[in-house]
């Protein structure tokens, strides 16, 4: 219990005033572990990785097509290469000394808005009850960029959305977001004249959102994916560089006074 002392005065019945944190998540009892009602000793013999995670964020054990389904874009976000901020950045933290995870951690901070975050916009826009015409009318009239469409390096399609969908259709899983998805694509079309790819984020999107899975997980499941490609960078950099990365001059434009 603790003891505040205020004015001189000791108030140890504060704590007991205080409201106890709450959680539906897990539990110990008994000297075991429960997460979700289910022990952990238990999880381990019978479930994997990806229907662990599942049960965390949803609450229940998904079923074979909706593990099958997280697992497909867990590994479509797990690597893209050295030059995504992610990855460098986590290498940089590295070269300059750092452990592992401070490099993790500084990588993780990269995925902003323009890398990763879209995730959340696109999914809560799929989940909203607007009509492909109105988000997409609402974007261009506020000259806003559509979340989850468009890519630097992927101009006509991006293949890692492509092998999700294909991955999706292949398990029989319910069609209702990534139809709307494909819906807002053709629509900004329509309404624009110019075509943009559904990317990786609003792949993502439509599943999380076909797997009921709340839009405001987005960015958080793009980082589950990616971290195991931070590990490896980070790890390699560690173990096979010179410290420390830093840009040549000759990179760097210079436009001041």
């Amino acid at each position: 219990m603790r003891c505040l002392i205020c004015f001189g005065k000791s108030f140890v019945e504060e704590s007991s005033n205080m409201e106890k944190w709450r959680t539906k998540i897990s539990t110990h009892k008994d000297g075991e572990l429960y997460i979700r009602g289910l022990s952990l000793e238990e999880l381990i013999g019978r479930h994997t990785f990806t229907e662990v995670i599942f049960l965390l964020l949803k609450g229940q054990l998904p079923s074979e097509k909706e593990a099958k389904m997280l697992d497909a874009i867990l590994v479509a976000s797990a690597e893209h290469g050295i030059e995504a901020p992610s990855t460098f950045v986590a290498r940089t933290a590295a070269s300059t000394g750092n452990p592992i995870n401070a490099a993790l951690a500084a990588g993780i901070l990269t995925v902003g808005e323009w890398h990763g975050g879209a995730v959340e916009k696109a999914a809560q826009m799929l989940q909203s009850e607007k009509s492909a015409e109105e988000i997409v009318a609402d974007a261009i009239k506020n000259k806003e960029k559509l979340a989850g469409y468009g890519h630097k390096v992927y101009k006509d399609e991006d293949p890692r959305t492509a092998a999700i969908f294909a991955k999706a259709k292949e398990l029989g899983l319910s069609q209702t977001n990534i139809q709307k998805a494909v819906a807002i694509g053709q629509e900004f079309e329509k309404q624009s004249g110019k075509k943009l790819p559904i990317n990786i984020d609003g792949a993502i999107a439509a599943i999380i959102s076909e797997l009921g899975l709340d839009w405001r997980l987005g960015k958080a499941i793009f980082v589950l994916g990616r971290l195991p490609g931070m590990i490896a960078h980070a790890h390699e950099e560690i173990v096979n560089e010179k410290p420390y990365r830093r840009l040549e001059e000759g990179d760097v434009e210079y436009t001041g006074p």
